[in-house]
């Protein structure tokens, strides 16, 4: 089970990366993954919703890089528990612990903590305004959708658990 900790912690490593590179190189991500408040802060700061060419350019190579890489690392999960002997509830585990540990980790630290505890917010707009913010955090985000989302995670790495095992067995 070391190697499912270790894969998580790889996930957690690379939703980081895309929500601190995302944010500083499209603050726009924050139109769709923010609350009303941090909107309304943002367009009072002068930071548009529409994306720049390069911040699309921007927005697109990163969310390939870190999507491939997202891939790659379920893959080498995927076979390195089949080729170590695992069954499908054991595998199963292995997804779940990975995409719960990403899930978990983006509602308590991305969500909640980076946004209402530290000065990130403020960072962000004083990077792309220039101006130092009145305000530099906002409130939490929590849509209602972080449980289901764990549920539907579930099944998903069930699916994936019955995939590999029919692939390299």
């Amino acid at each position: 089970m070391v190697f499912s900790f270790l894969y998580g912690l790889i996930g957690i490593i690379l939703l980081t990366a895309f929500c601190l590179i995302g944010a500083f190189s499209a603050p726009q991500i924050a139109y769709w993954c923010m609350t009303p408040k941090a909107k309304k802060l943002l367009e009072e700061h002068g930071i548009s919703r529409k994306f720049s060419r390069k911040g699309k350019i921007s927005l697109a190579i990163l969310t390939v890089i870190i999507g491939v890489l997202y891939i790659i690392t379920i893959i080498s999960a995927g076979r390195q528990g089949v080729t170590s002997g695992m069954d499908f509830k054991l595998l199963t585990l292995r997804f779940v612990i990975f995409f719960w540990m990403i899930s978990i980790f983006d509602a308590l630290v991305l969500d909640w903590w980076m946004f209402t505890r530290t000065k990130i917010f403020g960072m962000l707009i004083k990077q792309k305004t220039g101006k130092t913010p009145a305000v530099w955090s906002v409130e939490p985000q929590w849509d209602g959708k972080e449980i289901p989302k764990l549920i539907v995670e579930v099944a998903v790495s069930a699916v994936l658990a019955w995939i590999f095992l029919w692939i390299y067995q």
